[in-house]
């Protein structure tokens, strides 16, 4: 299955769209970046999917809630890991500051790739998934690494994986 994951230019704070090859608008993801990040994955009829929290203790890491999972995804940008994570075995490989990455299963199967590309309405990251059972974490994944390309101050301590 293929999305697109579109950053909409708003002002007030976080907001993507995420759709199909058809360009049918599949979750609407906003947020707001007053004093701390907070986002929500909603469904193109306001179904909420996931909530994500970005958090800066000493480093810049993420919390996502979805499926009744609790996740905490670390960007890593100097390592070749694009997150590391904790409450899962999935694996991130890649380059988080180029929006380039792969998700990897328990197996060593790649189960997502991310990547950028130009499409008719502009810049966008696509996903390339071939797990639908975890699609919500999977676009949760992704959404994390736009939004923290968007909102990450370059002076913010980073870990190194």
């Amino acid at each position: 299955m293929k999305l697109f994951l579109k950053r909409n230019n708003i002002e007030s704070g976080i907001d993507f769209t995420i759709y199909n090859h058809l360009e049918k608008i599949l979750f609407n993801v906003t947020g707001s970046a007053d004093t701390s990040v907070k986002m929500k994955i909603e469904s193109c009829t306001g179904e909420p999917f996931a909530a994500i929290r970005l958090n800066t203790f000493m480093f810049t890491y993420f919390s996502v809630r979805c499926a009744r999972h609790l996740y905490v995804l670390v960007p890593c940008v100097r390592e070749s890991f694009a997150f590391a994570i904790y409450g899962s075995t999935y694996r991130f490989s890649g380059n988080l500051s180029l929006g380039e990455f792969v998700m990897h299963n328990a197996d060593e199967k790649v189960i997502m790739t991310v990547k950028k590309v130009m499409t008719s309405s502009g810049e966008a990251f696509e996903l390339e998934m071939d797990d639908n059972e975890n699609r919500l974490f999977m676009i949760s994944a992704a959404v994390c690494a736009a939004s923290y390309q968007v909102i990450a101050e370059p002076n913010t301590p980073q870990v190194c994986c």
